[in-house]
């Protein structure tokens, strides 16, 4: 791009990625301090069960609005064509299921997680560490590749190397969790949806006017 070079950040923008990084971190703290304090586990994993309909459905919705999603889908469909749009019936179906069996299978139980549904269904705590293990494994696969795509973005915009993105948000992400349990967890991905959706908007507007 004309006139910039490849460390293109203002100080601006670097107050507005710290400020980012920071509020998330304060809310951690605030649900540490506020409410139960998260000293049992029904408050650390399960925010006490008092959650509210609308942070608790941004917050899933959020979960899937990864950089791969934001990055990776135009790519593919750029490249590929749009019969990638096909996925979306696969994942209205599995929003269907989850609605209308998963859930008032689950809810009524209160269980922690399905992991324990598991090992009360089949009488074998052995298959809820299996499954247990096989989802850490998948999610730390998915977790990697969910944050090379961001951090290779920031590398490219502003020369912050790969390894500095993955250690402060991962050390970021770690301490809000650890501080505020589910409740951080949720108002975090709440007000993260907020910068998502506001900079696609900013993004699709400013190149509709130019």
């Amino acid at each position: 791009m004309r006139g910039l070079s490849k460390d293109s950040f203002t100080v601006a923008d670097w107050i507005v990625f710290s400020g980012i990084l920071t509020i998330s971190a304060c809310i951690g703290v605030y649900y540490a301090l506020a409410g139960g304090k998260q000293k049992t586990t029904k408050e650390f994993l399960m925010g006490n069960r008092s959650l509210k309909m609308v942070p608790v459905a941004i917050s899933i919705l959020v979960s899937f609005l990864s950089a791969i999603l934001i990055l990776g889908a135009p790519a593919e469909m750029y490249t590929k064509g749009t019969q990638y749009y096909l996925y979306v019936f696969g994942q209205m179906a599995a929003a269907a299921l989850a609605a209308f069996l998963f859930v008032p299978l689950f809810y009524p139980l209160k269980l922690t997680s399905m992991y324990e549904y598991i090992e009360v269904r089949f009488k074998s705590r052995a298959v809820r560490l299996t499954a247990t293990v096989i989802n850490i494994l998948s999610s730390l696969i998915y977790t990697g590749i969910a944050s090379f795509a961001p951090a290779t973005a920031l590398e490219a915009v502003t020369g912050f190397p790969e390894w500095a993105s993955f250690l402060l948000i991962g050390v970021v992400c770690t301490f809000y969790t650890f501080m505020g349990g589910l409740k951080a967890v949720v108002w975090v991905d709440a007000f993260q949806a907020i910068i998502m959706f506001g900079s696609l908007l900013t993004i699709a507007t400013k190149g509709k006017l130019e």
